[in-house]
């Protein structure tokens, strides 16, 4: 996980996939993927350290603010 802005703009590289996910302070997320125009993802906390968006999960210390 690379934080490119705290809690607005980050990104997961999953093998050779870029992930690229924006927040616009009200609660939305977007997700661009590399093909295709950004879509909106549902955030979601799984088990107690598992957070994901539209079943792209991260697991471990996750900085959000």
């Amino acid at each position: 996980m690379e934080v490119v802005q705290m809690g607005s703009h980050w990104t997961l590289v999953v093998g050779e996939q870029r992930l690229e996910f924006r927040h616009d302070g009200r609660g939305a997320v977007t997700l661009h993927s590399g093909a295709g125009p950004w879509r909106m993802v549902t955030s979601r906390w799984e088990k107690q350290s598992d957070l994901c968006w539209d079943g792209i999960c991260a697991r471990g210390a996750i900085p959000l603010d």
